[in-house]
């Protein structure tokens, strides 16, 4: 019960002592008019949230300092619409949250499924699982509420923030390409060779691929793609083990900006010389995740 709803409560209790106490039979009648309606709210308090069928999902990668959008799948599967719903990230008991945050408020027509999204601060960088999740209603009248504590386990991954003024440091690499003829560049077209994982999409023949002939790669002659290695020891100079992070994080966003092919490599693990998305993306997780162990260490809890 809300605090409308017990002093909507004392109300009734109040009007039936002064309907005894003056025998007045009209004071009867609204006394348990009123009593009727309350007890009807409870139940359709009640119906309004029963029989709700909720998903939720995995959160697009965000950079620390953002805020990771959750989505929410409601399917209404009743022949009614549920009307004032809320969902919101809600702490375990025994834990204040520090940040409460606001919750998604919501109609849902019948028979239809909504999507919402559920945003969530993440201030630190790794391997995230969402708070437990409370949807409530206190439709119609906002005297009851019915709730449901939701403990899915959606995660996001969160990058390091981007930051650091150090230049992109210098392929230490001397390895050349490994088929014959001038390496690859942007001026006369010379042939194609074997498409390779981390070559960039828009070097692939597509069409020759709808003749199914193969993912092949077009090779042109001039001076070839710069190269890069984003290695810890280059961004020693930032100090800690977050600001050498960001640094990286901020030499992979800025090294595929360009179109360089470049290679990352921190301590326990690397990735060899690559560009394009897919690449941006392996090399943005391996950073976030630096440190952690998927055996060991639990994903850290967000929303609180």
């Amino acid at each position: 019960m809300t605090g409308p709803g017990l002093l909507f409560g004392f109300t009734l209790a109040v009007m039936l002592l002064g309907a005894v106490n003056y025998t007045n039979s009209m004071a009867y009648i609204l006394t348990f008019l009123l009593c009727s309606l309350f007890m009807v709210c409870m139940l359709h308090t009640y119906r309004n949230l029963r029989g709700l069928v909720i998903r939720l999902a995995d959160a697009e990668p965000v950079f620390a300092g953002e805020a990771a959008a959750f989505p929410v799948l409601l399917d209404n599967r009743a022949a009614t619409t549920r009307l004032a719903l809320s969902i919101r990230v809600h702490p375990p008991r025994g834990r204040r949250a520090t940040a409460p945050a606001a919750p998604v408020t919501f109609d849902l027509a019948p028979g239809t499924i909504r999507r919402e999204l559920l945003s969530v601060a993440a201030r630190q960088r790794g391997t995230h699982r969402l708070e437990r999740l409370l949807m409530e209603t206190a439709w119609p009248l906002g005297i009851f509420r019915a709730w449901s504590y939701l403990d899915t386990e959606p995660l996001v991954i969160v990058y390091p923030r981007p930051s650091g003024d150090l230049p992109l440091p210098p392929s230490a690499d001397a390895e050349e390409e490994e088929f014959a003829g001038p390496r690859p560049g942007t001026d006369d077209f010379i042939g194609f060779r074997a498409y390779r994982p981390g070559d960039s999409a828009r070097s692939i023949d597509w069409k020759a691929f709808a003749r199914e002939q193969g993912l092949l790669v077009k090779r042109f002659s001039g001076t070839g793609s710069r190269r890069a290695l984003l290695s810890w020891d280059a961004a020693a100079a930032q100090g800690g083990v977050e600001a050498r992070l960001s640094q990286l994080c901020r030499w992979v966003l800025e090294a595929e900006r360009h179109g360089m092919r470049y290679a990352l490599r921190i301590p326990g693990a690397a990735v060899d010389h690559g560009s394009g998305e897919e690449h941006r993306r392996r090399c943005l997780e391996l950073l976030a995740r630096f440190g952690e162990s998927d055996a060991a260490t639990p994903a850290r809890v967000i929303g609180t």
